[in-house]
């Protein structure tokens, strides 16, 4: 479906699914375009929401950005983005985006926002 040949997953989430992250993986979402600039929001919980609520761990000043546009979950030993049936939709390399995974490097647009997944493995 997409350029990049990311992987679609076929299996809506299951909460059992969701796992911590392990201790050698450090993983942040850096906004490189939009509002919010140079934001950079290390993601610590299995589950982090995008979105204009000040509730959601990253949450973005943006106006064509949902309330709760976007979720970052780990699971199946890798990370996966989903969008959250956001009024204007969310797109991954470009691509329009229902439930992904999201790998190093990949960008994901929400309204006029993009945010860069960025993974490190720690020794």
């Amino acid at each position: 479906m997409s350029a990049n040949n990311q992987t679609l997953i076929d299996e809506p989430l299951r909460v059992g699914d969701v796992q911590e992250l392990p201790e050698e993986i450090q993983a942040s979402l850096r906004v490189v375009a939009g509002p919010d600039t140079g934001k950079i929001i290390h993601i610590e919980e299995p589950i982090t929401i995008l979105g204009r609520d000040e509730a959601c761990q990253v949450p973005l000043d943006d106006p064509r950005v949902s309330t709760r546009h976007a979720m970052v979950y780990f699971a199946g030993g890798e990370f996966r983005v989903r969008d959250l049936d956001s009024t204007n939709g969310s797109l991954l390399n470009g691509s329009p985006l229902t439930e992904f995974a999201f790998q190093d490097g990949d960008d994901l647009r929400v309204g006029k926002t993009v945010v860069r997944l960025v993974i490190d493995f720690r020794p």
